[in-house]
């Protein structure tokens, strides 16, 4: 008897065993929370960690309790695109959406464009199948709300009754869509979009991160003993005015009016006390009061108990001074992660990184193998959190509008290729009236001026040109086009292949560069 038992010992062993490698941890306690705390248009020099003359002492103390990254990238920089790379782990450029929007034989256009739309599996359906529970707090920005909703001109009174109506009905419709398309089980105080298209007021077009952040509380009280991943997506530093939504009604959503102003962090009036007391200029404020948010929500998984065993990845969807660009000042931006459980503090990460990189990272912390036919571009982290390796890639792909770019160490090329349609209009005698996305800029008023979005042929000389090649060690804010320097002729062949390589298995072809497979 004794022989038969000790044989069942040994196969219950084995059994634990593979389940512990199947799943990574052998309960659902054991599981890491995963929160995200994604910002809109933050800039490196907005967090004082980083080097910026603004008061974050919440966001300072999470980078000394956890990691830095120091070149961290958002892979397509404007809004849509970078939070889809987040929710999927994909380039942009795989999105279904865009497959039937342009050719597999022509050069796609990548912007705010990028819709989740039901046809696709993202994270927050991977991790829901899992156990896990799952939560979108904030701005969403990933689909066509604008068809879905009733139309509410900017001029219309909120406090009329059939106006609260649509408003709300706008909002409950959105919410449920949003949540059957992108995966997630829980939608909660969505803002499907930038406020001039959400079909509400103009007076109501006020930031509420307080709103935001008591639904992300909200979220954990309820959901404390059970593993979750909740993205928290906080709507400024991003316009319309910061500093005036600070001073509006805290009872202003995209729902309508609140009964009461949410009482989830510091009060408004108290920052600019503060800013001012640190000799700081009003202008400022906002930056502080997006750092109570996240204070409010740090302090919240300690009273819980549950710090320890969330990993917290705070980052930017982009910055704001190249942003819609493949230069640094837009895809280059903050990026810090806590988790107590796992990762040494104080660590700062100079390796490349990006928003492609947290799909796997997850899932791998989680012990969770991503299912058949579910494509990741992003790396796994964990090794290089941990300090285990040095790096967990030689370069990314960079894409947005009509620009392909590749990084590396100390490189980086740009190329811009036009559809089949734009050729034969765009020439190299009239390259310098038309921007990246293939407009052709104009100051009239009555032609509807059309230039570069946010200045950037201003700010870069290479703006114009079909390739760009810069050494950023020496040249950090890429001043100086190297294409046609024969001494970096090699280097550039070799980032052209390399960008080659990337485009090879993407859904539309890009110039030379091949692609279109689908």
């Amino acid at each position: 008897m004794n022989k038969y038992f000790n044989l069942l010992i040994v196969f219950a062993g084995f059994f634990v065993v593979a389940l512990m490698h199947t799943d990574g941890y052998a309960n659902d306690e054991a599981r890491p929370n995963f929160l995200v705390i994604y910002v809109d248009d933050m800039d490196l020099k907005d967090i004082a960690v980083y080097g910026g003359r603004v008061l974050t002492p919440h966001l300072d103390a999470l980078a000394a309790r956890g990691a830095r990254f120091e070149r961290y990238y958002a892979t397509s920089p404007v809004c849509s695109p970078s939070r889809y790379s987040l929710f999927t782990g994909r380039y942009a450029s795989r999105n279904k959406y865009l497959e039937g929007v342009t050719a597999a034989d022509d050069v796609n256009f990548i912007q705010w464009n990028v819709h989740l739309e039901g046809n696709e599996r993202t994270l927050a359906h991977v991790l829901s199948d899992a156990g896990y529970v799952t939560a979108l707090v904030g701005k969403h920005h990933n689909s066509a709300n604008q068809k879905h909703q009733i139309r509410v001109p900017d001029t219309a009174d909120h406090n009329d009754p059939d106006v609260i109506k649509k408003m709300q009905r706008n909002h409950d419709f959105l919410t449920r869509m949003i949540a059957d398309h992108a995966g997630f089980d829980e939608v909660i105080n969505v803002y499907a979009n930038n406020f001039h298209v959400l079909d509400i007021p103009k007076v109501m077009h006020q930031h509420n991160p307080e709103w935001i952040v008591s639904g992300a509380l909200d979220f954990l009280r309820r959901h404390q003993a059970n593993p979750f991943f909740m993205t928290v997506a906080l709507t400024i530093p991003h316009g319309p005015d910061n500093i005036k939504s600070m001073l509006s009604d805290p009872r202003i959503t995209p729902r309508g009016y609140l009964n009461s102003a949410p009482l989830v962090q510091a009060p408004r009036q108290s920052v600019f006390k503060r800013v001012k007391d640190a000799g700081l200029s009003r202008r400022l404020a906002n930056i502080t009061w997006l750092d109570d948010s996240v204070g409010a929500i740090l302090q919240e998984l300690e009273d819980l108990g549950i710090r320890e065993e969330t990993m917290l990845v705070f980052a930017s969807d982009h910055s704001d001074f190249g942003k819609m660009t493949a230069y640094e000042a837009g895809i280059r931006t903050a990026c810090i992660v806590s988790w107590p459980k796992k990762i040494p503090e104080g660590r700062v990460i100079d390796a490349l990184s990006s928003n492609l990189d947290w799909a796997p990272t997850f899932l791998a912390a989680a012990g969770i193998e991503a299912p058949n036919g579910y494509i990741i571009d992003g790396e796994d982290l964990l090794p290089l959190l941990k300090g285990e390796v040095a790096s967990v890639r030689d370069n990314l792909f960079i894409e947005i509008t009509y620009t392909r770019g590749v990084v590396n160490k100390d490189w980086k090329y740009i190329a811009t290729r036009f559809p089949k349609s734009l050729q034969p209009v765009i020439t190299a005698d009239n390259r310098h009236e038309f921007n990246q996305e293939g407009e052709r800029m104009t100051q009239d008023p009555y032609a509807g001026a059309v230039q570069a979005r946010y200045g950037v042929n201003k700010k870069y000389p290479g703006y114009y040109d079909e390739d760009q090649l810069y050494f950023l060690p020496n040249d950090p804010m890429e001043q100086k086009n190297l294409v046609l320097d024969e001494s970096t002729r090699a280097v550039m062949v070799e980032l052209q292949a390399t960008l080659r390589a990337h485009q090879a298995d993407k859904p539309h072809i890009f110039g030379e560069f091949g692609g279109g497979v689908r």
